[in-house]
């Protein structure tokens, strides 16, 4: 049978349900929220995240009312359900955060 066979054969009735996971795919399913800045150790909620998700950039646009700068705030972040952790770092009440993650569940 050649490659070509193959291909035509398969068909997505054929594969069973959950055969074929998001994570399985080249680069997953890219999301971008957009967030208020929080203080300090303050956790940011980011609808439809959930452990296993993979986080890819947290940007703080410095401020929000005003942007006059950027910097990168990933480090801060892990993911949990609902949302970003932030143990600690920076303040970032009066700021807007451009979170970029791919969903991976």
């Amino acid at each position: 049978m050649t490659l070509q066979a193959i291909q035509e054969s398969v068909t997505s009735l054929m594969l069973a349900s959950a055969a074929v996971l998001k994570n399985k795919l080249a680069g997953g399913f890219l999301k971008v929220t957009l967030a208020a800045g929080t203080g300090s150790g303050t956790d940011v909620t980011v609808a439809g995240m959930v452990v296993g998700d993979e986080l890819v950039s947290v940007l703080s646009f410095i401020t929000a009312a005003a942007i006059a700068s950027v910097n990168d705030r990933t480090s801060e972040y892990t993911v949990q359900a609902g949302g970003l952790d932030k143990a600690a770092g920076t303040n970032e009440t009066n700021n807007q955060l451009l979170i970029i993650w791919l969903d991976l569940t």
